[in-house]
């Protein structure tokens, strides 16, 4: 490639060339004026000459004229390079020395680039030298524009001295930092000559930015930097060495400048740090200088004063916000405190608990409203009295002890954690109330604030809540006695039945097989009560219409009440349905009917009254367990001799009664409330002595409308039967007295003592199995267990449960499972047959129905 010598007085118009012609393959060779020019074209013969035309002690015109003299020399081609401005007188000059081609300033370098390689490709066509006093006369007029030019360049400075120092007076008078900004970069693009100018300002002491700003784009640039990130060395450095940092590529983005993805692309670039003292605030750049390629150490001499005026006016403003904010937040405090007091009264004033503040000697300086209406005072009666005053007048001496060592080491003491005691109202009444003790250390003194809440209400739940615990205990325990009886009674009522068949009516011991019978009948009765107050006892719910239950029932209420009872019924026409067994709601009714009869001996008045009711959140916080909805309220009230709290407490407790030795089992109220809560219902009792008695239940309301099931008696001639049951039974007695009779209508009967004794019989017996008939709880695998596994071996038997009450694993809540077949203890032994009967003569049940998924939970009685 060609050897290129450049003749110039600015080094960095000579480094520009440099850079520009060596990637390209060419050598370039320096010289700062004509004189060295002319040195080092005749030592290294270049292929083209790029001069300056204004140089010192030689300028271009006299250096390509004393270079045309040398013949060596003649023929090298030479590119004058001068500015824009110069174009007429340059090429004018030219002309007379022989030079066609010119680079003028500012130029792309592609464009540069093209002119060097068209003359590098083109013969020198040779002119005649002038003669040196036509030249020289020549050369005068363009000299004397060119100091012109110059002067122009000076008047440049000064405007620019003259923009730096209205900056100062703009900076000085700007609070804000966007203003500071705006100011700042605007006179940067304008001063120093470039299309773009950003500044940024560090989040703190770390390489984020807090806000940033560029300025020479329009909005829609500047919306998409938002948040830019400038991770290159360049502003590492600059940030870091706090230099400035100068850069530029003519082919785009100089290395290690990084710039952000949206920002415009740029050739030349000048950044300098924003610092004062110690203290970096960010930095300050402008890119892609205009009328040159490059900016200039003149450039970075002004952006770095620029730089300093800037960052001290973002310090001042820095100060004065802070001055600003700390002034602020000074009148806000001292506002405060002269509300504090106001503010302090206004709280307690309208606290919603009862607030008495006290002084060491235990005297009553302050009290809220609440407190006032709690106890029943005025202010004035109270202000100055000691806090005994509000305590029953034999509890005061021994709080006075009480306060004496509280005061001693006064500490908090929450509510929770606090002190239960009597308080006494102006009245004399008393009520339990809780307190709380916080200390308040004022400068008059250790005052004690004192919180007091009424408990009343706490206290009726927790009595609520022990009575509900003393009647599930009482439940269970009956339960589980009446399960075990029911075994029995089982064996006892089947063996008496058996029996009585088999003796004619005339034989001597058929009278006691029917006292026997009788006998084991009212246990039964006594069995299911108890069941029915333990919620264990089997019900088969359905939508019920109230009305319907009430009407069927009317007449045997008037029977059942006598005549010296006046009965009123009043049911609300739109009254809701219930989903309930119905027999267990008249159950309910009759039961109530018979106590209010008991209570009124001389006679009275009997009200039913059943209304659609809504209990609300309101009536959840005085009765606890109840949830929120619809319900229908059934109330029936007596005009009897009423009862204290302390047989009220007692009132559905099993065999409680008031009623003399053998004129009541106790059970009456007690299958009431077990009815009422397997029903997921309430009942309430409301009393008083002399004022007589009313309960309140409540049932769930249901949207559903009634509908009828009137199931089919079985055939009782039709009992006989041949097929073959499984009958797996851990009770011994019970197994053999249910073998017998099945066996004695024709059955063929398989008994197993477990579950698994069940399972195995099953395996090993060849013929088919057509009915299970297995107790719910047995040892070793229960009947729900077995029924599922004998499904699966043989799936079309079918399946009876039996058990003496029910559990989860047959029913929920006592609620039968739809499919579910089963057989309440104790069972005749013709009710049996007729359940066997039925099921075998009813169509196939699918053996998911026999085995829901209640029935794997197992039962531990």
């Amino acid at each position: 490639m060609a050897l290129i010598l450049i003749v110039d007085d600015d080094l960095q118009t000579r480094q520009l060339y440099v850079s520009l012609l060596t990637p390209f393959g060419h050598q370039v060779v320096e010289a700062g004026e004509g004189k060295e020019g002319l040195e080092q074209a005749r030592l290294r013969k270049p292929d083209l000459i790029i001069s300056d035309i204004l140089m010192p002690t030689m300028n271009g015109y006299e250096f390509v004229s004393t270079l045309r003299k040398n013949p060596s020399l003649n023929d090298v081609p030479v590119i004058f390079h001068s500015a824009s401005f110069l174009d007429r007188q340059a090429r004018s000059l030219g002309a007379a020395c022989g030079v066609s081609l010119f680079i003028l300033k500012p130029c792309e370098p592609e464009q540069a680039l093209a002119i060097v390689h068209q003359a590098l490709g083109l013969e020198l066509q040779k002119s005649p030298v002038p003669a040196p006093t036509q030249t020289n006369g020549d050369a005068i007029p363009f000299l004397i524009d060119a100091f012109y030019e110059k002067g122009k360049e000076l008047d440049a400075v000064s405007i620019r001295l003259a923009s730096l120092l209205e900056l100062a007076l703009d900076l000085a008078h700007s609070c804000g930092l966007d203003g500071l900004m705006d100011k700042a970069g605007n006179a940067a693009r304008k001063i120093i000559g470039a299309n773009y100018c950003g500044i940024g300002i560090l989040a703190g002491d770390g390489p984020h930015l807090r806000s940033f700003a560029l300025f020479g784009v329009d909005r829609e640039v500047s919306a998409k930097l938002v948040h830019p990130v400038f991770d290159g060395q360049i502003f590492k450095t600059m940030i870091s060495e706090r230099i400035a940092q100068r850069a530029f590529s003519p082919f785009g983005e100089p290395s290690g400048l990084e710039l952000p993805v949206y920002h415009p692309p740029v050739r030349s670039f000048l950044g300098v740090p924003l610092e004062v003292g110690d203290r970096v605030y960010g930095w300050i750049y402008v890119a892609d200088k205009i009328a040159t390629l490059e900016f200039t150490e003149e450039d970075s001499h002004i952006l770095t004063a620029l730089a300093a005026q800037s960052a001290l006016a973002f310090e001042n403003a820095d100060r004065f916000r802070t001055i600003q904010e700390h002034a602020c937040l000074l009148e806000t405090e001292i506002e405060e405190r002269k509300r504090a007091e106001d503010r302090f009264r206004t709280l307690v004033e309208t606290a919603p608990t009862a607030i008495v503040i006290a002084d060491e000697k235990g005297r009553i300086v302050e009290m809220n409203a609440q407190a006032l209406c709690m106890f029943g005072y005025d202010r004035g009666e109270l202000i100055g009295k000691t806090v005994e005053t509000l305590l029953p007048e034999r509890l005061r001496y021994s709080h006075q002890g009480l306060r004496s060592s509280y005061m001693k080491e006064p500490h908090a003491r929450p509510m929770g954690v606090g002190m239960e005691l009597l308080a006494s109202r102006k009245d004399g009444t008393e009520f339990p109330a809780e307190i709380s003790l916080g200390p308040l250390v004022t400068r008059e003194g250790v005052l004690v604030s004192s919180t007091i809440v009424d408990i009343t209400g706490r206290k009726k739940m927790e009595q609520q809540l022990r009575l509900s615990q003393r009647m599930e205990a009482i439940g269970k325990l009956s339960g589980g006695v009446a399960h075990d009886f029911n075994n029995l009674l089982t064996v006892i009522l089947g063996s008496a039945d058996v029996l009585l068949e088999t003796h004619p009516p005339d034989h001597p011991a058929r009278r006691k097989l029917e006292l026997i019978q009788q006998a084991g009948s009212s246990a039964a009765d006594l069995t299911r009560q108890l069941l029915a107050f333990s919620r264990q006892q089997m019900l088969q719910p359905r939508v019920l219409d109230l009305k319907e239950i009430v009407k069927r029932t009317q007449d045997l209420l008037a029977r059942l009440i006598g005549d010296n009872i006046s009965l009123t019924i009043s049911v609300e026409p739109s009254l809701g349905c219930i989903c309930a067994d119905p027999g267990q709601i008249e159950q309910v009714l009759l039961n109530l009917a018979v106590n209010a009869r008991d209570a009124m001996p001389k006679g009275g008045c009997l009200s039913i009254k059943a209304c659609n009711a809504e209990l609300d959140e309101s009536y959840k916080q005085e009765h606890q367990q109840v949830i929120p909805g619809q319900y229908v309220m059934i109330a029936v009230e007596d005009s009897g001799c009423g009862m204290d709290r302390q047989t009220q407490a007692r009132i559905f407790d099993p065999f409680f009664t008031t009623k003399e030795l053998g004129k009541g089992t106790g059970l009456g109220l007690a299958t009431v409330y077990g009815i009422v809560k397997q029903s997921g219902g309430y009942i309430w009792v409301y009393s008083e002595i002399g004022r007589g008695t009313t309960f309140k239940v409540y049932l769930s309301r249901v949207e559903q409308s009634e509908h009828s099931s009137d199931p089919k008696e079985s055939d009782a001639s039709s009992l006989q039967g041949s097929e073959t049951i499984l009958l797996a039974e851990d009770s011994e007695s019970l197994r053999e007295i249910a073998r017998d009779y099945l066996e004695s209508i024709g059955y063929t009967v398989i008994e197993a003592t477990s579950g698994k004794d069940a399972l195995q019989r099953a395996c090993d017996f060849e013929g088919p199995i057509h009915l299970l008939l297995t107790d719910v709880v047995m040892p070793e695998m229960g009947g729900p267990e077995l029924a599922e596994q004998l499904l699966v071996l043989r799936p079309g038997v079918k399946v009876i449960f039996a058990s003496g009450y029910t559990d989860d694993s047959i029913a929920r809540q006592g609620v039968l499972d739809p499919g579910v077949v089963f057989i309440q203890k104790p069972y005749r032994p013709k009710a049996l047959a007729r359940k066997i009967r039925e099921v075998l003569s009813g169509p196939s049940t699918k053996a998911s129905n026999h085995t829901p998924s209640d029935l794997e939970t197992p039962i531990n009685t």
